[in-house]
């Protein structure tokens, strides 16, 4: 946009004016005559500002740090992958904040206006889609909380069905902002992300309570209701659309029942038993393979199958429906014949020939989907531990089929809910956490350790550690008792200086800021005392010191650092006492040559250290967090044998976590072998599956087994990438 300068303008032209108003006239006449372009300037520094725009303008100018803010705000929203509901939500009350700053309900309507927003960077058209976010999830929190009351309320037809109703329609309003935000091509809101999964979660349940709130209606509160409900296509059609199951709601003991579903087409299972359709077994399985629910319900609905029915193959309806991936219907049957009735669901129910469980088949499906992990759930609940340790034909667990597929939520899910079925998958001489190496690109090094320059020689703060003849340190007022103890006294004693190692660390800083200074009869002095941790040496602490008083260290004059077990404590100690940085890049840049070819217990104290809550999101850490978690993965079968079955868990969830960020932080570079089974078979019956799928895996496990059993893994080539060149594609 031109920025005109009118006070420039009017100034010279004044001028003009008062030497000789009829000469200046006559000048500027002869001058557009003369050319005319110099009409056209003039034209173009035209002011295109209102003075209701100039003055909102002015407003803001004075208010240009709360503007600021609203669009560094916007900013960040354009750059992030997604925008959640509550970074919307903060843009759109920073914005409130600036218009409530200006003078009335007219100036912020003038604020949306191009003109004026293009001066201040203002994200007007981005505002406008937030706003109808916010305004819609508010009407939803509104929603959800008054239909939770109307629950526990005295039943009364108009409310609940007022309840509903919100609740519904604020789901629809919300989904419609999401879709619109997304389709705007506003890069702050075009990658909202409103968690709508989870609200439908939410809604479901709570509809279908609304509606059996409504049997506790009588006589002519209940056909209203009824009525009500049936006129309304919105919200019939929204109930169907979330599934949701709706009672009988019959209006009187002298009628018959009379269903939703018949009037409105949503499917119930009494529907369905009225089918006069021939109880054909060949009909009942081409239902079950095509994921006909509605003919499945009415054999169920006719007692003509249950969750026990198996075909000639010995495979239940259960079975089937997982294998054709019919997931919905999968969890009808469940829900209609629970495990542990006569004739509910057999959880322990395995492929005669290919010796896969129900977890297997589970582990297999593609996609791995919400609906296929809350099956997989409620299998894992009820299966006895042989169904956990059960290998089929292949010798494969399910979850070593989970690892090669790279399915990190059954993984993380089995190692939080299962602990000691875990460990006994996990901890074994087949060494399945091994098989997550060939997903896996080798950890980047850290970055190479360059001493710093030190202190300059003019500046002689290491000459104050100079013992005087009489053995003493001058102005020392500072002990650190270092090393194990013995019989009550440690192993060593250092003397500095306050001011000294305050400044290069914080924690001794507050750890000595109101500490009182003790008699020291040996030293001959009055220090404050420090108890070092007793996991760091003398001579890893006596470096530590070193470097606080000089300003550097080579790490020609540490003898330790080929020592595994130095390094980690002085990765400890900067970790512990937050020492300068350059002291824990000497630490990360030998303990990550070292880890591959050290004992693991190593690398499990190395992980620990890196992973403590203070330190999980230290960036810095990454190369060694991920590096010991290699060597962890490669050793886990038999460093963990010992070790409770419940720390165990815990560890591996964070080895886990850990691994899961690495493998899947590149998505366009995958770096695991394909799986056949994710692309052409879906449909193909349970029996072909498996075949082509042994076929496959049998030749390909092989070679890659081969591959990792020959990786020099003691020594720093260990790192690199000597794996299997294949792709198992996860979903």
């Amino acid at each position: 946009m031109v920025r005109v300068d009118n006070s420039r303008v009017d100034s010279e032209w004044l001028s003009m004016k008062e030497a000789d108003p009829d000469e200046a006239e006559e000048e500027v006449a002869e001058g557009d005559a003369a050319d005319g372009q110099t009409a056209l300037d003039t034209t173009v520094l035209a002011d295109p500002l209102s003075d209701e725009e100039r003055e909102v303008l002015t407003k803001l100018r004075k208010h240009e740090s709360e503007v600021s803010k609203v669009c560094s705000a916007a900013q960040e929203l354009r750059v992030k992958g997604a925008q959640s509901a509550v970074d919307l939500r903060s843009l759109v009350e920073a914005a409130d904040g600036v218009e409530r700053l200006l003078d009335a309900a007219e100036d912020a309507e003038l604020l949306q206006r191009e003109a004026v927003s293009s001066q201040v960077d203002w994200p007007a058209e981005e505002l406008k889609y937030a706003r109808v976010i916010v305004l819609a999830l508010d009407a939803w929190e509104t929603a959800l909380a008054k239909g939770k009351e109307q629950l526990t309320a005295e039943a009364a037809g108009g409310a609940i069905y007022s309840s509903l109703g919100a609740l519904l329609r604020s789901f629809r309003e919300l989904r419609e902002a999401e879709a619109q935000a997304q389709a705007s091509g506003s890069a702050a809101v075009q990658h909202a992300d409103l968690g709508l999964a989870g609200k439908e979660t939410a809604l479901r349940p709570l509809s279908e309570a609304l509606l059996d709130k409504a049997l506790e209606l009588k006589g002519e509160a209940l056909q209203s209701f009824r009525t009500q409900l049936l006129n309304d296509e919105g919200q019939m059609e929204m109930l169907k659309d979330l599934r949701v199951q709706l009672p009988d709601l019959q209006s009187g003991e002298e009628e018959a029942p009379i269903l939703l579903s018949q009037v409105k087409g949503i499917e119930t299972e009494t529907e369905e038993a009225q089918d006069t359709g021939p109880l054909d077994p060949e009909r009942l399985w081409r239902a079950v393979h095509t994921g006909d629910e509605s003919i499945v319900k009415a054999f169920v609905g006719r007692k003509a199958c249950d969750g026990r029915t198996r075909d000639a193959s010995g495979h239940s309806i259960f079975w089937h429906a997982i294998s054709f991936h019919h997931h919905s219907l999968a969890q009808y049957i469940w829900e209609t014949f629970p495990p542990g009735t006569a004739t509910g669901v057999e959880v322990d129910e395995v492929h005669e020939r290919k010796g896969d469980t129900l977890l297997h088949l589970l582990c297999m499906s593609r996609p791995f989907n919400a609906e296929v992990a809350a099956l997989f759930k409620r299998v894992a609940a009820k299966a006895p531990p042989p169904v956990f340790q059960k290998q089929n034909a292949l010798g494969l667990s399910f979850l070593e089929m989970a690892i090669d597929s790279l399915n990190f939520w059954v993984l993380s899910f089995v190692l939080k809910n299962f602990k000691v079925q875990a460990k006994a998958l996990l901890c074994n001489a087949r060494a399945p956490l091994r098989r997550l190496l060939k997903a896996l690109r080798p950890p980047n090094p850290p970055e190479a350790y360059e001493p710093p320059p030190g202190f300059p020689d003019h500046f002689r703060v290491a000459a104050m550690l100079q013992q005087e003849p009489n053995g003493l340190v001058p102005y020392a007022d500072v002990a650190f008792d270092v090393g194990p103890e013995r019989q009550g006294v440690a192993t060593g004693r250092f003397l500095a200086h306050r001011v000294v190692v305050v400044a290069q660390s914080p924690v001794l800083f507050e750890a000595l800021e109101n500490m009182t200074l003790t008699e020291l009869p040996k030293e001959k002095i009055s220090a404050a005392l420090i108890r070092v941790d007793e996991r760091i040496s003398q001579e890893v602490w006596r470096s530590v010191l070193q470097f606080m008083y000089q300003g550097t260290i080579f790490p020609e004059h540490c003898s330790y650092l080929q020592d595994v077990g130095k390094c980690v404590e002085l990765l400890r100690a900067c970790l512990l006492y937050k020492l300068p940085e350059p002291l824990l890049r000497l630490a990360l840049s030998h303990l990550f040559q070292l880890l591959p070819s050290s004992p693991p217990s190593y690398a499990l104290q190395v992980f620990a250290l890196c992973t403590a809550d203070e330190h999980a999101k230290n960036e810095d850490l990454r190369c060694l967090r991920d590096g010991a978690a290699w060597v962890l993965l490669y050793q886990a079968h038999s460093v963990f044998i010992d070790i409770e079955a419940t720390d165990l868990c815990d560890i591996l969830c964070k080895v886990v976590r850990c691994l899961e960020n690495a493998v899947f932080e590149n998505p366009e570079q995958p770096t695991v072998m394909e799986d056949h089974l994710s692309y052409s078979f879906r449909g193909v019956p349970q029996d072909l599956l498996s075949q082509t799928l042994s076929q496959s895996r049998s030749f390909s496990m092989g070679v890659q087994d081969d591959m990792l059993h020959s990786m020099d893994f003691g020594s720093l080539k260990g790192w690199q990438d000597q794996r299997s060149t294949g792709r198992l594609v996860m979903y």
